[in-house]
């Protein structure tokens, strides 16, 4: 995989940004509309353990018509005692088209580096279709599914004695993708959301479910507390299949 994979991401993401199809202000006449947030956590110790704990999120949406693109970036470092414990990096970009009120085509790419993974980086592309299955003022339910690629280049294996790091080729399967979002306002400044993300194909299963509640301050400000757990099938002996993140993050709208 080309060294320079995130810029050609962040300028497809730049693109898909700066214009939109040539049809999509056409008959449908639909008002361009933009909706952005960032969230962002730190925690500090100091004391018998010096630890630092940084995640933050960029997230981007831009409706025209019935065309609709989003941008999703998201980093988590951690150090404990100066030593590494986390770093990792996720950039998506989804671009979709309603063919009806309630279903639409989706085309999506998720490019994901984490020095801690079974894998040094791997990009995802897939297509599919998506429903709202539930669409109302206070709850909403979507889902999305649909095949794709995965292109992922593994960390190097340990072999011989003494061990000696050997590279391992990277490798691409087809996949089955899927996710399922649920949102629900619990209370006039309190909503629940949970997001279901599934990716398997032979190589291995990815599944990632982040959980939070988000209390609203004010019209721009809101305090959000949740919970992600990613497991991986098919990962070496010495890796963990399941990660978990408790976060709480000031998350602000523009």
């Amino acid at each position: 995989m080309p060294r320079n994979l995130p810029a050609l991401l962040a300028t497809l993401i730049a693109l898909s940004l700066s214009s939109a199809p040539a049809d999509a202000a056409g008959s449908d006449g639909g008002e361009r509309s933009w909706t952005a947030k960032a969230e962002f956590g730190l925690a500090v110790a100091s004391g018998n353990t010096e630890s630092e704990t940084l995640n933050g999120r960029l997230q981007f949406e831009r409706k025209e018509a019935r065309w609709f693109y989003g941008v999703d970036a998201s980093a988590l470092r951690a150090k404990a005692d100066d030593a590494l414990s986390a770093n990792r990096f996720v950039l998506g970009l989804r671009l979709g088209y309603d063919f009806s009120t309630r279903s639409y085509l989706v085309g999506s790419l998720r490019h994901e580096v984490d020095d801690f993974a079974a894998f040094e980086h791997q990009l995802v592309a897939a297509a599919g279709i998506g429903h709202r299955f539930i669409e109302h003022e206070r709850t909403t339910l979507v889902a999305e599914i649909g095949p794709g690629l995965r292109r992922v280049q593994p960390i190097d294996a340990v072999v011989g004695n003494p061990p000696i790091a050997t590279p391992v080729e990277a490798r691409t399967d087809t996949i089955a993708r899927g996710t399922l979002e649920y949102r629900h306002e619990l209370t006039a400044t309190a909503t629940l959301n949970n997001r279901l993300l599934v990716e398997s194909g032979d190589g291995s299963t990815f599944l990632q479910n982040d959980i939070g509640i988000s209390v609203r301050m004010s019209e721009r400000l809101a305090l959000r507390a949740g919970y992600q757990l990613r497991h991986t099938t098919g990962v070496p002996v010495d890796v963990a299949r399941t990660d978990r993140l408790l976060t709480t993050n000031l998350v602000v709208g523009f």
